[in-house]
């Protein structure tokens, strides 16, 4: 039998950002407020923010100079565009 793989680092906060991504007040507000933990890569948090700006529904709003607190705000309806 098979040993599950633990998920990367990259996939941790992936998973942690969709929970906040998928609360039922940010769902019902369609706005969400994302930061980078101190114990996260920088590099993983590009990569996830490279990934958010590229979908055509989703805008960024930088709450500080570092780039580590976002504001997303979302339209479903865009996306079925």
């Amino acid at each position: 039998m098979a040993k599950p793989t633990q998920p990367t680092s990259y996939e941790r906060l992936g998973q942690r950002i969709q929970r906040v991504i998928n609360s039922p007040k940010a769902q019902s507000q369609r706005c969400a407020e994302i930061s980078k933990a101190p114990d996260e890569s920088n590099d993983d948090w590009r990569q996830l923010l490279e990934e958010l700006g590229t979908l055509g529904h989703v805008t960024m709003i930088p709450l500080d100079e570092s780039g580590e607190h976002i504001r997303l705000r979302w339209n479903p309806e865009e996306s079925m565009a």
